[in-house]
């Protein structure tokens, strides 16, 4: 005779709900025993195993739907197959937190960056950079393909972030138009599956003059907000040699006006070189 559990003890025993007991039931994994007398139902020993396997799977991934799945089947090679599709997707979660882990260590070091950064220039590496457009200095593109790939890139935050594009021909000029789009650095690309395309520019690793420019939504962004390094370049006989590309690392809003922080990058030679 098999000891007998309430489906509360059972519940309780195993850390589930009721609900769930009452899944597998119906499903006919688990059978319990009704009593004759007070009409409560019991289960045994072998529905509390059954049970416990079904956690065992689902501590994988696995729905209670499949779970139930896994207990119809009488094939073990079939269940190993099973197994090994979830297996992929645990490894593919694990290497997005590790990258996820990676980059808020990346977003604090550029937070402290940025702070240090303002009014002061330095000569570094960019990291790589890919890039996409979203809009014309503060337009937002309306082409239909513009538009999807905008809503892709959205779903790899938090890889992905704001970023201005001068190109080098207006900087030099002193004309003001830019383009505002979405970036993600290089290192993360093959995992994010992000390549240049018509569509997304690259702009490899190279030196540059480095700062930081806050902006505000009080004053727009423009190529006089790049003065200050083009001053530091010429100072330090530098020439300007690509587009200027920005990583917006923070936006706040404590009041009614937005506010931003421009890591900025002048890629640079010197003067002629």
């Amino acid at each position: 005779m098999y000891d007998k559990y309430s489906i509360g003890t059972m519940a309780g025993l195993l850390g589930i709900s009721a609900e769930a007991i009452r899944y597998y039931e119906s499903r006919e994994i688990i059978q319990p025993v009704r009593d004759a007398e007070t009409g409560y139902r019991y289960y045994n020993t072998w529905d509390l195993h059954m049970l416990l396997r079904a956690r065992h799977y689902q501590s994988y991934g696995f729905t209670l739907e499949e779970v139930a799945e896994l207990f119809r089947s009488e094939s073990l090679p079939e269940i190993k197959e099973r197994m090994q599709t979830v297996e992929k997707g645990i490894e593919h979660e694990i290497v997005r937190q590790m990258n996820l882990l990676k980059r808020i260590r990346q977003s604090q070091e550029m937070l402290e960056d940025a702070w240090n950064s303002v009014g002061k220039y330095q000569i570094r590496q960019r990291p790589g950079i890919y890039r996409m457009n979203t809009q014309k200095n503060y337009t937002l593109f309306k082409d239909k393909k513009d538009l999807e790939l905008v809503s892709q890139w959205s779903a790899r935050t938090p890889f992905v972030y704001s970023c201005a594009l001068f190109y080098e021909r207006d900087v030099k000029k002193g004309e003001g138009n830019f383009e505002f789009g979405l970036g993600v650095n290089e290192e993360y690309a093959r995992f994010l599956g992000v390549e240049k395309t018509d569509k997304v520019q690259f702009y490899p690793a190279c030196m540059c003059v480095h700062t930081c420019v806050p902006s505000r939504s009080g004053q727009y962004l423009s190529v006089d907000s790049l003065r200050g390094g083009i001053e530091y370049l010429r100072e330090n006989n530098l020439e300007l040699k690509g587009d200027v590309v920005t990583q917006v690392v923070c936006m706040t809003k404590p009041a009614e006006e937005y506010f931003n922080w421009h890591i900025v990058w002048f890629p640079i030679e010197e003067a002629g070189g």
